[in-house]
C-alpha cells in the first residue's frame, strides 16, 4: 500500500505568498541600484541633502545614504528616479533614530 506524503501547514501557505502581492507602500520604498560601470539610479530619494562632484548625500527616509567618488553628476532629478553618474569609491549608510 502506498502511503501519501503529508505536506506540512505552512507548504501551501508558501505558495500562495510567492505569487502574493506586495504590501501597498512596496513600490514607494526608497532603493539604491549600484551598477558597476559608473551608474547609480535612486528611486524614492525624499531629498538630496548635499551634492558636489566628490560627494552626494540623500535623505532616503529612515537611512541618509552617502556616495563618495570622482567626476560625479547628477543625470536626471525628475520624477521618482535619480541617475548619477561617475566613478563611486565608497557608498556610506546612516540609520535615523525616530524620536517621537
Amino acid at each position: 500500500m502506498k502511503h501519501k506524503k503529508r505536506q506540512g501547514p505552512g507548504a501551501g501557505r508558501t505558495i500562495r505568498d510567492l505569487v502574493a502581492q506586495p504590501p501597498n507602500d512596496f513600490y514607494k520604498q526608497a532603493v539604491l541600484h549600484i551598477n558597476c560601470s559608473g551608474q547609480v539610479e535612486i528611486e524614492n530619494c525624499r531629498e538630496i541633502l548635499e551634492y558636489t562632484p566628490e560627494r552626494l548625500r540623500l535623505d532616503m527616509g529612515r537611512w541618509d545614504v552617502e556616495l563618495w567618488g570622482s567626476d560625479l553628476v547628477l543625470c536626471s532629478v525628475g520624477g521618482p528616479v535619480l541617475t548619477l553618474q561617475g566613478r563611486v569609491f565608497k557608498t556610506e549608510f546612516f540609520y535615523k533614530e525616530h524620536t517621537t
